[in-house]
């Protein structure tokens, strides 16, 4: 019985390890070795790169106790800014600060309306997703805006090994930052226990307004990513993509009730559900399937990682 819980108590906090080496070797043996080729393998990483910058982001919200169901709408509006103002100016720094700002300054009003109006981030965020949709359509005038291959956007955040690189890079950082910085540990700790955080000085406002700030500045980068690597600034991308967030960060152990997981669990996660695509779409299975078992995916880990306690109430 001991050993049982033992390895039970594993499978918990390593939910997300363990499924990716399963899912790894049920499509290396079922796929007749398309899977395992290398340029597949490349393939799934160039294409996990946004989702994991923004999924950085969604963990440090999360970890917070929050929720951010615009992400979606968001790194559309991200990519399209970006690819319209290279289009237009030919300046790719022009392009990149235009594009964090209008990712900060939305999930910065996102934070502020949470904090000051005591509004919970679940209807703030999903009235977000609403607004940013609305904007990027406006914007784009609902057509898409190509970006070109030859153009530094394309080549340096879009194109191998430069976008493995920013996503590498990326991922560091924010990991130093949770690990060894008074904001990491100041995020943990509001998500576990928040009156806690105010009696020991913490300004839990500041914080969790930061945190939307830091979650926004990675979602610009996601977004401009997504919009480099698939060539275009389209205000029809990243519908559901708030899902694929949510499912990476939780699938690699953070709890939804915040103060437990981290970013390295998050990378685990991200690179689950690469695999999980591509090895669907090896099986040829409609994306309707796909968007059932990412669903189940959430569920299950959610159910497999909770920690559960006498008397316990589920809201």
């Amino acid at each position: 019985m001991e050993k049982k819980n033992v390895f039970m108590n594993f499978i918990k906090k390593n939910i997300s390890l363990a499924a990716f080496v399963i899912l790894f070797i049920l499509f290396s043996c079922t796929t007749a070795g398309k899977f395992i080729q290398v340029n597949n393998l490349l393939s799934v990483l160039t294409s996990s790169t946004d989702l994991l910058i923004c999924a950085l982001g969604g963990t440090f919200i999360i970890l917070m106790g929050s929720i951010d169901l615009s992400v979606g709408s968001m790194i559309s509006l991200c990519g399209v800014i970006a690819a319209k103002i290279y289009l237009s100016t030919d300046n790719l720094l022009v392009a990149i600060l235009a594009t964090i700002g209008v990712s900060v300054v939305c999930y910065a009003f996102m934070g502020v309306i949470h904090v000051q109006l005591k509004v919970p981030t679940f209807i703030v965020t999903l009235g977000m997703l609403s607004i940013a949709r609305a904007l990027v359509t406006m914007i784009s005038g609902g057509s898409i805006t190509m970006v070109d291959y030859d153009g530094a956007l394309k080549q340096i955040f879009g194109l191998r090994p430069w976008i493995l690189i920013i996503a590498i890079v990326a991922f560091i950082i924010v990991f130093l930052i949770e690990k060894y910085t008074l904001f990491g540990r100041y995020t943990r700790l509001v998500g576990g226990e928040e009156n806690v955080a105010r009696l020991s000085g913490i300004n839990v406002k500041k914080q969790k307004v930061l945190v939307f700030l830091f979650a926004g500045l990675l979602t610009a980068f996601g977004g401009i990513v997504m919009a480099a690597r698939i060539g275009s600034g389209s205000p029809s991308v990243g519908q559901g993509y708030e899902l694929d967030v949510i499912t990476a960060v939780v699938l690699g152990g953070t709890a939804q009730t915040g103060g437990v997981g981290g970013v390295r669990g998050t990378l685990i996660g991200v690179l689950t559900i690469g695999i999980l695509a591509n090895g669907l779409v090896l099986w040829g299975m409609p994306s309707e399937v796909q968007l059932l078992i990412k669903g189940l995916v959430v569920i299950l880990a959610v159910a497999v990682s909770t920690e559960r306690k006498p008397n316990m109430v589920v809201k």
